[in-house]
Parts: structure tokens; C-alpha cells; sequence
């Protein structure tokens, strides 16, 4: 009897064994083995058949990259401070080169760079962003050289990866889930945790902190897609959230993938603020350079994930030719069984609109015009109206500008009304929109956006209206009570309407509590040159030549300002972020004003200037042949309807 209950168990035992291993349950052995992050025992040999065949061109680019590590003299590091941060980011190849090749130069290299980042006395760098691209980078590297590395030295860098790791989780940035920084400091402790041995004390921990920051940053990402700090950091937190993603996945941890609605949108914001002159070149809102690099992998991953086919096709199209820090995961996260579907075939306007941008083009083509346009919350309307806001100090967008109302052109390959991009002392001066009495919006005067500040002005902005054809795009945003109290706000409304492909006119309907000095601000660079024809701006921008024509009010006044402005995109010149930013002020003293400008672009300098009628509330516009006529509706009465009526 004893015999046949313990042959009994041993079947069932065995029947429960083979029953977790066909529902694909790992085991201790299996949890614990290398690699792990993102390659693990499943796909490695997968992906060594890619890197000889169907992408070998993007294996290349891998090999380059690790190359340029055996190149490179190691420097002498200080800290993990920006220019050292590449890095981190850069290093995996070294690893992702020795899992395909097995060539044994680049563990000796890989031990000669961790050696000197270990004998760095700190890994501080811009808060924990440097500390948080070494501990990243390296990671990878014992993961993926974990059988290669000397014993001794595995040891000692496991041993620095775990303080780092308690340093990032004492001193982050631990509710700023819509900031690069949380982002970028959860990923960091997650792949140490993940790649940490079961038993050891700090395993659970890291991964604990790791998944509840994660799951923090899910619940509160805009439902868009898109991101109010501007696509500069969009790419930068994003790239380091999407390794942490797929090696919690490969790894066996957890999918993230499946609850991420905004990832499953966000490939839609690098497409929507990109520029036809160059994909890489984007709309520069928020503390974002126009002229920025986009790896395609932060669009191959979502591609892959929620097979979405535009995105493949854009992160194709940006795909670098020569190799950079992120070729190991663009190789890593090309899906090339997935198809592309041509994402110039997408609508030419897009709201997102829970940040409040709209973008406009007349086509997606070299030439064609783009209309940038933000009005809404900093932290997006789901997470303005969020209770806990308030107890998350904002969620942290710092890298934001007081630009309510703003708008942007290009047009022909040139910027001509623009956004300075990347400011180091964040006014509303510096953009398109209204200052009144001398007074800009909530939140301004420092480098960072005092977001706080920002976000306690009730009502929020927001856009009102949007409507869009083939002939014309038309948007209200509505201000709320974004301006400070000193300007002595009613209400302010700015109607943007984009005549197709070459015209926008601005209307401002504004209301004050009292008689202001009201100025309505039309940003160029320095490199602009401007000439005034009677009441009309002509303005030259290399090849392309534009016309700002005043219309109303009557009484109004312009003229040209000059500042010296430390930003990014100011004088137009690549890698300077010191120039003349000039201003078209148009300005007026009233308690209640409503402006409408013509903004009218030639398609060939050749072409007769522009003709520009008001008569009769009767606007008339004659443009590169053209005539457009309008209807000005002054006593309309409900604010979220339009002033304009588009006759032809």
C-alpha cells in the first residue's frame, strides 16, 4: 500500500512538472540564468540568425559601435556628468557584440572600461541622469558578459550596482512621473533588480520600488500619447522606460506592455511634431531643440508590441545609416516580419488633446507647412483634474514654457515664426502669444517652469473648438486664468485659423478687467530680415519670404523689438543657444481688443506681394494668385464658436 501512494505521488508530481514547463513556468534555474535583459536563453539564438541575415545591416551598425569602444582611449572620469553619460548608454553594444560574435576582445575591453567607471570615486551627474546611464549601461554588460567576467571584478561591480541603486531610490525624483527623471531613475533600479540572483536581500526590493514607480508612471501618462515636456525629453525618458519595460518582460518579471495605453499611442507624437524638411527636425515646443536625433527604436518597440505598421514605417524612415549609442537597440527591437504602412497616408491634422497641442500641415511633403498650436494644462487635463495632484506636487513637467496661445510656422524648409526652443529662463516673452500691462502667464521667471504655480491657476487652459477640411484648419484655445493676477485677465481667446497651404491668420478676442497696455508678440530669429511697407511686415528668411499684415484694431500700434535671449533655437544657427530673438510687437491700450493678423507666405519671392483687405468685417486675402475672403463676426456671443467664417 505504501509502495503504490508514493508511485501514485511521484506520477502526479511528475504530471504537474511537465504541466508548469508546457505553460511555460520558470523555474529556479532557469530565473537565475544569463542573459536575461531583453536577450535571454529563448531568443539568443533567434537573434544571432537576424544579425547574419534579415538584419545584418543593423547588426553592423552594433559592430561599429562596439569597435569604436576598442578605439577609444578610456578618459579620466570625475563623475558620470552629461558628456560622460553617453557612456552608459552606448556600452551594451560591447556586450550585445560578445553574445553574437564570441569574440573574446570585447570582454578584455569591456573590464578595462568598467574598471576605470568603478574606480570613479561618484556617479553623480545632473541629479541621478548620469548615475542612472552608468548604472543602466553596465547592467547590461554583467548580464550579458556574466560568464565572461572575471569573478573578482563581477563581484565588485554587482557590489557598486547595488549602492548606486539605494543612492537613486534615497534621492529621486519620486513623484514626477511626467518628467524624464522618474522615468530614467525607475529603469535603473528595475534592471539591477531583475538582473540581481534570487536570495539575494536587495532582489526584492529594487523590484518592489521599481513596480510601483512603473505602475505611478502608467496610471498618470496623458491618454494622447504625447508628452508636455516637448520631444526632447519624450525620447530621452522614454528610450531608458522602454528598456526597463522589455527586460521586466524577457526576463519573466512582468508585461508591462499590455495595461501601457499611452504607449500605444505615443508613436503618433515624434510623427505629428515632425518636419518634412527633415524627419529628425520637430514642432520645439517645451525645453526641446528643433534639430534633434529620434533612434528608431523608440518607434520599432511600440511597432512591434501593438503591430502598428505607421510606426514601423516612421522608425524606418529615421533610422540612422551610421551607428550611434542606441544601434544595439535598434538591432534589438526591429521587428522585421512586422510591415510598414506609409505614415504620410495619416490626416494632416492631429489634436492631442489632453496637453492641448494641435498640429496643422498642407501636406507631409519637402515644403509644405507645418502650424504648431498649445493650449492646455501642464500636466495634461486628465492629471489636472487628478486629486492626488496636488499631494504629487504636479507630477513634476519642469521642462515646460508659460506659453499658453503659442504657436509656431514653417513653411518651404524654414522656420518663420518660431518657438526659441530650449530656454534657460522660461518667460512668456519669449513666445507667441500676449503680454499684458507686462505681465506673462503663471509660473515664469526661472529656469524651470514653477509647474505648481503653473497648474493652481482655475480654470485651466484649453482648447475649445477644432474643426479641419482640405481648405482650412481652425482652433480656439481658450486661456482660462493662466495669466497672473498683476494682468488683469477676463478672458482670452485665440482663434487660429490655417488657410491651406500658405495663410494663417491670428485672432485674439480679449477681455480685461481694466485698461491695459496690451502686446501681441510674432517671435523671428536673428537672421530675419524684416522690412516695414506701410502697415505690413515684409520678412525674409534665407529663400523664403512671408508678410505679417496688422489688420485690427484700428488704433494699434507696431514695432520691432531686439533682446539677446539665451535658447536653443534663437538665432537658427546649429549647436548656438545664444542669439538676437526679434519681435514683431503689435500692440494696443484697451480694456477690450480683438486682433486679427494676416500671416501670408510666397511660394516664390518672384510672386507680387500680398494684398490684404479688411473692409465691411469683410477680410479679403490675395495671395501667390489666390483670393481668400472671410467673414469677421465680432458680435458673436458664445465663446466657443468662431469669429471667422471661411467664405472662400
Amino acid at each position: 500500500m505504501k509502495k503504490n501512494l508514493i508511485l501514485f505521488f511521484s506520477v502526479i508530481l511528475l504530471f504537474v512538472s511537465c504541466n508548469n514547463k508546457k505553460q511555460g513556468a520558470i523555474n529556479k534555474k532557469e530565473v537565475n540564468k544569463h542573459p536575461r535583459l531583453i536577450l535571454n536563453t529563448e531568443n539568443i539564438d533567434e537573434i544571432k540568425k537576424q544579425s547574419s541575415n534579415s538584419k545584418n545591416n543593423l547588426f553592423e551598425l552594433v559592430l561599429n559601435q562596439a569597435d569604436d569602444f576598442c578605439r577609444m582611449s578610456i578618459p579620466e572620469f570625475k563623475d558620470a556628468n552629461n558628456s560622460h553619460r553617453k557612456i552608459g548608454d552606448a556600452m551594451p553594444a560591447l556586450g550585445l557584440a560578445f553574445q553574437i560574435t564570441k569574440d573574446k576582445k570585447y570582454p578584455v575591453i569591456a573590464e578595462s572600461w568598467i574598471n576605470a567607471m568603478l574606480e570613479t570615486e561618484t556617479w553623480h551627474g545632473s541629479q541621478n541622469l548620469g548615475r542612472s546611464a552608468w548604472v543602466m549601461g553596465l547592467t547590461f554588460i554583467y548580464d550579458w558578459m556574466y560568464d565572461a567576467l572575471n569573478e573578482d571584478l563581477k563581484l565588485k561591480l554587482r557590489n557598486r550596482l547595488i549602492a548606486e541603486s539605494e543612492i537613486i531610490i534615497n534621492d529621486a525624483s519620486f513623484t514626477r512621473a511626467l518628467s524624464n527623471h522618474l522615468l530614467i531613475e525607475t529603469s535603473a533600479i528595475g534592471v539591477v533588480g531583475l538582473v540581481l540572483e534570487d536570495g539575494n536581500p536587495k532582489k526584492e526590493a529594487f523590484l518592489d520600488q521599481a513596480n510601483e514607480w512603473t505602475q505611478y508612471i502608467i496610471n498618470h501618462a496623458p491618454t494622447d500619447g504625447s508628452w508636455g515636456e516637448g520631444v526632447q525629453y519624450w525620447q530621452y525618458g522614454t528610450g531608458y522606460f522602454l528598456r526597463f519595460l522589455e527586460a521586466a518582460y524577457t526576463s519573466g518579471y512582468k508585461n508591462y506592455f499590455e495595461e501601457y495605453d499611452w504607449l500605444k499611442l505615443t508613436g503618433y507624437f515624434p510623427i505629428y511634431f515632425s518636419l518634412p524638411e527633415k524627419l529628425t527636425k520637430v514642432i520645439n515646443f517645451s525645453d526641446c531643440g528643433t534639430d534633434r536625433y529620434l533612434p528608431a527604436f523608440l518607434l520599432y518597440l511600440p511597432a512591434k508590441k501593438y503591430r502598428n505598421e505607421y510606426f514601423q514605417d516612421f522608425g524606418k524612415k529615421v533610422q540612422s545609416a551610421t551607428f550611434h549609442k542606441f544601434s544595439w537597440l535598434d538591432f534589438l527591437f526591429f521587428d522585421d516580419s512586422l510591415a510598414s504602412k506609409d505614415f504620410t497616408s495619416l490626416p494632416h491634422f492631429q489634436h492631442f488633446n489632453d496637453h492641448g497641442f494641435v498640429t496643422m500641415r498642407s501636406g507631409w511633403k519637402e515644403g509644405s507647412t507645418v502650424v504648431g498650436f498649445r493650449c492646455g494644462p501642464a500636466p495634461g487635463h486628465r492629471n489636472q483634474a487628478d486629486p492626488s495632484r496636488i499631494e504629487n506636487v504636479g507630477f513634476g513637467p519642469g521642462h515646460q514654457h508659460p506659453n499658453i496661445n503659442h504657436f509656431t510656422v514653417f513653411s518651404q524648409n524654414e522656420w518663420l515664426i518660431i518657438d526659441p526652443g530650449y530656454t534657460y529662463k522660461k518667460e512668456t516673452r519669449n513666445h507667441n502669444t500676449l503680454v499684458i500691462n507686462g505681465n506673462g502667464q503663471a509660473g515664469a521667471g526661472s529656469k524651470w517652469l514653477d509647474y505648481m504655480e503653473f497648474e493652481s491657476r482655475d480654470p485651466s487652459p484649453k482648447i475649445i473648438y477644432t474643426e479641419n477640411n482640405k481648405v482650412f484648419d481652425y482652433v480656439i484655445g481658450d486661456v482660462g486664468n493662466i495669466y497672473v493676477d498683476e494682468a488683469k485677465v477676463e478672458s482670452y481667446r485665440r482663434h487660429l485659423v490655417f488657410l491651406k497651404p500658405d495663410v494663417v491668420v491670428v485672432l485674439d478676442d480679449v477681455n480685461l478687467k481694466e485698461r491695459s497696455a496690451i502686446e501681441n508678440l510674432f517671435q523671428l530669429n536673428e537672421i530675419a530680415k524684416i522690412e516695414k511697407i506701410n502697415k505690413a511686415y515684409k520678412v525674409n528668411k534665407n529663400e523664403v519670404e512671408f508678410w505679417i499684415h496688422p489688420v485690427l484694431p484700428q488704433n494699434l500700434e507696431t514695432i520691432i523689438q531686439e533682446r539677446k535671449v539665451l535658447g536653443n533655437d534663437v538665432n537658427g544657427l546649429p549647436g548656438q543657444k545664444e542669439g538676437i530673438l526679434k519681435t514683431i510687437n503689435i500692440n494696443v491700450e484697451n480694456k477690450k481688443a480683438k486682433f486679427i493678423t494676416v500671416i501670408s507666405i510666397l511660394d516664390d519671392k518672384n510672386n507680387s506681394a500680398p494684398h490684404v483687405k479688411f473692409q465691411n468685417d469683410t477680410l479679403t486675402i490675395l495671395n501667390n494668385g489666390t483670393k481668400k475672403v472671410l467673414k469677421f463676426m465680432p458680435d458673436e456671443i458664445e465663446p466657443d464658436k468662431p469669429l471667422l467664417n471661411i467664405i472662400n
